[in-house]
């Protein structure tokens, strides 16, 4: 491993403007060449920070050459939050000392992806509050559909955030509520709309409008959702989605929507355990007077070889146990052969009945490698 560059005294470093506003980096050395550090688009594109296997479990992280310390798992922003010194960053600080034409390397990948974020997170409000402008007129004429009689007016939104706020004006009973929702904290001036009704109005009646308004304004925000995200329609009958918009109105202001990592990562993962193991309890159930009937078939879907096992019993549906990804299997020079087939499917058959006492019939199609494997089962589980 060699040493990294120190930089001597008479060492200039100078920034070359290029056409995309981040440069090159020179380094200039009295009495020697030139040295020319391109810009990074990686923090893994630098030759002191690769990437490397670490830890028993093979995983892929990455080693920091500047103070030889290894770190897993593999993270470009603590990468360079670790060669940047930055504390609090999740990840300790490297010790070595860095040349300075390396740290403004850095430094400028950093700021590179600041300024993504930042940008995505604007351009995300920009979206938002067009939306609840666009909703907005769409909410109104649905009242008016409706028989509701509207108001229009240019209100400051400083005014809608008020609250449930109800005001005379006239013989006229105006309600700021229903819409104040789309008031970004008085950043913006929007416009609302007022109910109207009568001056005799009574107090039970305002509220009763102001729930037929809230409830146009959830109504209106779930069909633009659907129709703009082309979902089917059908799944607003589904009873999950009915019990989500249920649960919905439980939460805090503190809620934060899940994003695509945790829905396909965390909350992946508890659902699928808790689903696993009611399926295994409700086959379990009457396993002893209905046996286990398996069933199974190999799939390649977008390259990927896998192998999936069904069981059921006299009270229950055919339900998945196992899907099984044979990728690494085919990489060592494996194949999906009976063999292979029978020993995955020995090993769920036995979680479910070690005693090989309820197993009582195997299906399979007509390949013959699973053909095969049925044999090998039946030899097995007689």
């Amino acid at each position: 491993m060699s040493d990294p560059p120190q930089q001597s005294q008479g060492t200039t470093v100078s920034a070359l403007t290029t056409d995309s506003g981040i440069g090159n980096l020179s380094v200039d050395v009295e009495g020697g060449e030139e040295t020319i550090l391109p810009p990074l688009t990686s923090i893994f594109h630098c030759s002191y920070i690769e990437e490397c296997i670490t830890g028993v479990n093979g995983k892929i992280g990455w080693l920091c050459k500047w103070c030889n310390k290894k770190f897993s798992p593999r993270h470009q922003s603590r990468a360079i939050r670790h060669v940047l010194k930055i504390k609090l960053g999740d990840i300790a600080c490297c010790t070595a000392s860095i040349p300075k034409e390396y740290e403004d390397r850095y430094r400028a990948l950093h700021d590179r992806s600041i300024e993504r974020i930042q940008s995505k997170k604007r351009a995300h409000t920009d979206i938002e509050d067009a939306l609840a402008m666009k909703q907005t007129v769409a909410v109104v004429n649905l009242l008016e559909k409706r028989g509701v009689a509207i108001s229009g007016g240019t209100i400051p939104s400083s005014i809608a955030t008020k609250g449930n706020s109800v005001t005379r004006t006239g013989n006229s009973v105006t309600s700021n509520s229903f819409l104040s929702s789309y008031s970004k904290g008085g950043s913006k001036t929007s416009t609302l709309f007022a109910l109207s009704s009568q001056s005799s109005i009574s107090a039970s009646i305002q509220n009763m409008d102001i729930r037929k308004s809230h409830n146009a304004i959830v109504e209106m925000a779930i069909a633009d959702f659907f129709h703009c995200e082309n979902i089917p329609d059908a799944v607003v009958e589904s009873p999950r989605f009915k019990r989500l918009v249920k649960v919905c109105r439980l939460v805090g202001e503190d809620f934060v929507v899940p994003n695509r990592k945790r829905i396909g990562g965390e909350l992946l993962d508890i659902n699928y355990e808790n689903t696993y193991s009611q399926n295994k309890a409700e086959l379990m159930k009457e396993a002893k007077v209905f046996g286990f009937a398996w069933m199974g078939d190999g799939a390649t879907i977008h390259k990927m070889p896998l192998m999936n096992i069904l069981a059921l019993n006299g009270t229950t549906v055919p339900m998945t146990v196992l899907i099984h990804d044979c990728t690494k299997h085919m990489e060592e020079g494996g194949k999906k052969d009976a063999p292979y087939i029978a020993e995955l499917f020995e090993g769920k058959v036995l979680e479910y009945d070690p005693q090989r006492l309820c197993t009582d019939v195997f299906y399979f199609d007509g390949a013959s490698n699973v053909q095969k494997a049925g044999e090998v089962l039946m030899a097995k589980f007689p």
